[in-house]
């Protein structure tokens, strides 16, 4: 069973990782596993969020592929949260740089950085709402 902790532990290594390939300015080379461990990051930040609200048992994981579309995102959360339309968009975005980074060839610098940046906007928009600082 994933529990909150063991979301928000995932979540800070997965940050550590992405902010080691900042800091040695290896977004381009690494995009690949940028976009992967982004994805991951969301839906763990979005997790903590679930739980902080007590919308989801412990236990509940959510998959990365929930954000395939707008529409998708919306039947699986079908409850109230708030910024839930901006939490939901932003996810959206995410899986979609997932895509572009993951598959395919190499992209270049701007998309990754858009993927990093939506990210970093996702985790202070739920930071705002949790009353947080998930790293």
């Amino acid at each position: 069973m994933t529990t909150i902790e063991e979301h928000t532990k995932i979540l800070k290594g997965l940050l550590d990782d992405i902010n080691e390939k900042i800091r040695a300015n290896l977004l381009v080379e690494r995009q690949k596993i940028v976009g992967f461990s982004a994805s991951e990051a969301a839906t763990n930040l979005f997790a903590v969020l679930l739980h902080k609200k007590s919308l989801v048992e412990a236990g509940f994981n959510v998959n990365h592929r929930f954000f395939a579309s707008e529409k998708i995102a919306m039947s699986k959360f079908d409850y109230d949260f708030p910024k839930k339309g901006e939490i939901i968009q932003l996810l959206v975005n995410q899986e979609g740089f997932r895509d572009k980074l993951c598959y395919g060839k190499e992209k270049n610098a701007d998309i990754v950085d858009s993927a990093v940046k939506n990210l970093f906007k996702l985790k202070e928009l739920i930071d705002s709402i949790i009353g947080e600082n998930n790293e």
